[in-house]
């Protein structure tokens, strides 16, 4: 099996949002708020460029697709887990997160495709909710953790609804 060496650009973009993810930790957990910023806004761009890159060079695909979700939820996951741990917000709030990403990839294998519009935002949500609190004061904090819930759970709804209902047009 031959592999075409230009899946390695956007594997590589999508690979080194990874590695920035755990960059930013390191970073704010350090007191380094304005460049824990910087990386964070660099890692969403490679969350833009890696797909677009794939589909100039040909190279898109289902893994590659797969592979940058993966990417967004580990960026999304430590940067709530980092949230958590310096005081900003709940664990549970994190938890919340999981269980969104794993309804997606479960709904995700199924044949029936599962529409969800309100889930197709909701990565784009998380990433904004992360850039906010990350140049918000701490009494905007509480405000971020309501809507960030409240986003969560109509996205959790959303996803199962449009899954029932699918399945129900279908009998």
């Amino acid at each position: 099996m031959k592999i075409n060496k230009l899946i390695l650009v956007p594997t590589g973009i999508t690979t080194s949002r990874i590695v920035l993810s755990f960059i930013f930790l390191y970073l704010l957990i350090n007191n380094m708020k304005i460049e824990a910023i910087g990386v964070f806004l660099i890692a969403a761009i490679t969350d833009a460029f890696d797909g677009y890159s794939a589909r100039k060079l040909g190279v898109a695909s289902n893994y590659g697709a797969y592979f940058d979700i993966i990417a967004d939820f580990i960026l999304v996951l430590v940067a709530f887990l980092t949230f958590i741990i310096i005081g900003i917000f709940p664990y549970w709030l994190l938890l919340l997160i999981i269980l969104v990403f794993l309804q997606f990839v479960l709904t995700s294998k199924l044949n029936v495709l599962v529409y969800d519009p309100v889930g197709k935002y909701y990565g784009a949500f998380l990433f904004a909710v992360i850039l906010v609190t990350l140049i918000s004061p701490p009494t905007f904090y509480s405000i971020l953790l309501i809507t960030t819930v409240l986003f969560t759970i109509i996205s959790l709804i959303s996803r199962y609804l449009f899954f029932i209902f699918r399945k129900t047009a279908e009998k």
